[in-house]
Parts: structure tokens; C-alpha cells; sequence
């Protein structure tokens, strides 16, 4: 017989003013987690600092409520008396749309759980609070939801949707070693590369590593980075405005400017600079993320 979670006799949570926020939307039925307003990526559990990239401007936004089951425990023996009324009762990693994994009760199903679920918000009344527990998209393995709504295209993105405003950069020292791989790769063979006396004598005044080597940190930078893995480019603008030496330090940074909300498609921002801080390379591109885990 189910048992009333709301008479449950359980702990209530350690209120501190970090996190008193995530408490306050809990009790109205949301489920709030912060947000770094500089690298633009959700952070949980509640900290003063990002822990993407260490700024301290975090501010507190609503999830949208999606997430997928990445591991759950059917629990017979609870860690506190109060619970074992409601035991076995289930507990789960969900991994939130907006990236973030927290751990939750999970309210069962029609049918049995399974991992890569996907997930709702459902604010439940448990031992006299509500908390923001979850509860299984009642839909058939294989068959997608019937919905009216715009269709999520970032579903199975492992990084999930990006915020327009978001931004990665890395930095790296170009090598000689970058040359020959990319000439090994292309062919390219270009006295500007390779023959120093010649490339020193020319407008650019020193050897230079191929266009391809200069931008190829921005293809690290969008698969790795934002918006992560299964990241390739549709289409670029890209403008290469000074060359590149070898052993020289450049710095890539990419963008968000747009995200569609149907397709995983994001228009982005680019340049790469070089360690002096000027720009070698500008412009835009239109990159498309592939979803890597299953639905």
C-alpha cells in the first residue's frame, strides 16, 4: 500500500545562507540552481565560486525541469529510521537539461526504471517540506513523446543546451611540430613554413604555421569546451588578420550568439589572439552538436 510521503518523520535540510535560495524555490515548487554569469554554465551544488572558471558572479535561475537518469539505487534499508515507512523507495543521479547532476527521490513509474530515462520535475510534500524530487516521462521506450510544444533538439547533448552570452577560451604555444603534421595531413608545403631564410625575408619577417593550425584551436575549443563533445562546424566566416610565428602563444575564444531551441545548432562568436593580444583571426561560425547519448 503507498504510504503518504508527508507523514514521513525525516531530517529536514541544513539551511545556510548559500544555500538558502535552492531551499526557498524548493518550498514553492521550483528547483532553482545558480549560474555563472561570465562563462555562462550551470553550477550544482550551491558554492561561492564557479567551479568552471572561478568567478564569483553566480546568480540563482530556475531549471527548466528535464533531466535524465544516470544512475538510480532502490533503497530496503534507509540510512535514518524516518524513511523506512516509505522503504523501498528509489534514488537517482539525474542529470539536469542544463547540465548539472543532483541527487534526488525518484517517484516510480508504470513501469520499471531504467538508466537514461528521461526525467520531470515533481515537487513532492515529504516529511512536511516539499522537495523537488523527479518523476519518469511516461512515454514507450524508442517512441518519442507526444508534445505541442517545441521540440528540444538538445536532448542527448552531453553538455546540454548552452546560454547565449557563454564563452570558453584556451590557450596553447604553436610548435614546429604543428607544421610538419598539418603538412603530413595536407601536403602543404609552403617556404613560409619551412624555409626560414626565405620567410624571414618576407612581409611576415619569420616563419609561420599554416592558417589551419591557427584555427585549429578553435576546433578544440568547440568540441571540448562549448558546446562540448559532438561539436563539428556547418559553415565560417573567419577573417586571418596577422599571421602566426612558431612558439608563439595564442589564445582561442568562442562565443554563443544564438541557440536554436528545436535543433542543436548555435551561432558563435570566434577569434584567436596571440600573445601580445592581437587578433590573427575573426569572425563567425555556425556549429551543430550531435547528441552522443542515447535517449
Amino acid at each position: 500500500m503507498a504510504i503518504d510521503l508527508n507523514t514521513l518523520k525525516t531530517p529536514g535540510p541544513t539551511i545556510t545562507a548559500l544555500t538558502k535560495p535552492f531551499w526557498d524555490a524548493a518550498a514553492e515548487g521550483r528547483l532553482a540552481i545558480q549560474h555563472c554569469e561570465d562563462c555562462g554554465k550551470a553550477v550544482f551544488y550551491p558554492r561561492p565560486i564557479c567551479p568552471h572558471c572561478w568567478s564569483k558572479r553566480l546568480a540563482w535561475k530556475d531549471a527548466s525541469g528535464g533531466g535524465r537518469l544516470k544512475s538510480f539505487s532502490e533503497v530496503h534499508k534507509p540510512g535514518h529510521p524516518g524513511w523506512q515507512p516509505a522503504a523501498p523507495y528509489l534514488v537517482g543521479l539525474v542529470e539536469l537539461a542544463e547540465g548539472p547532476t543532483i541527487l534526488s527521490f525518484i517517484l516510480a513509474g508504470t513501469r520499471p526504471l531504467q538508466v537514461g530515462d528521461m526525467l520531470l520535475l515533481a515537487p513532492t510534500a515529504i516529511g512536511g517540506r516539499v522537495l523537488p524530487a523527479f518523476k519518469p516521462v511516461e512515454q514507450s521506450r524508442g517512441e518519442a513523446a507526444m508534445s505541442t510544444g517545441t521540440k528540444d533538439g538538445w536532448v542527448g547533448v552531453v553538455k546540454g543546451r548552452p546560454q547565449v552570452g557563454a564563452f570558453a577560451e584556451r590557450t596553447r604555444r604553436t610548435r614546429m611540430s604543428d607544421i610538419e603534421a598539418f603538412t603530413d595531413i595536407t601536403g602543404d608545403r609552403n617556404p613560409l613554413h619551412y624555409d626560414r631564410a626565405l620567410a624571414e625575408k618576407s612581409v611576415f619577417g619569420k616563419l609561420i604555421v599554416q592558417g589551419g593550425v591557427t584555427s585549429g584551436i578553435l576546433n578544440a575549443l568547440v568540441a571540448e569546451d562549448l558546446p562540448g563533445p559532438g561539436t563539428v562546424f556547418l559553415e565560417v566566416a573567419w577573417k586571418f588578420v596577422k599571421a602566426v610565428g612558431v612558439d608563439e602563444e595564442i589564445t582561442g575564444r568562442v562565443e554563443v550568439k544564438d541557440v536554436r531551441p528545436d535543433k542543436p545548432i548555435c551561432k558563435i562568436e570566434t577569434s584567436v589572439r596571440n600573445g601580445q593580444g592581437e587578433l590573427c583571426l575573426t569572425g563567425t561560425a555556425t556549429v551543430f552538436t550531435v547528441p552522443l547519448q542515447s535517449a
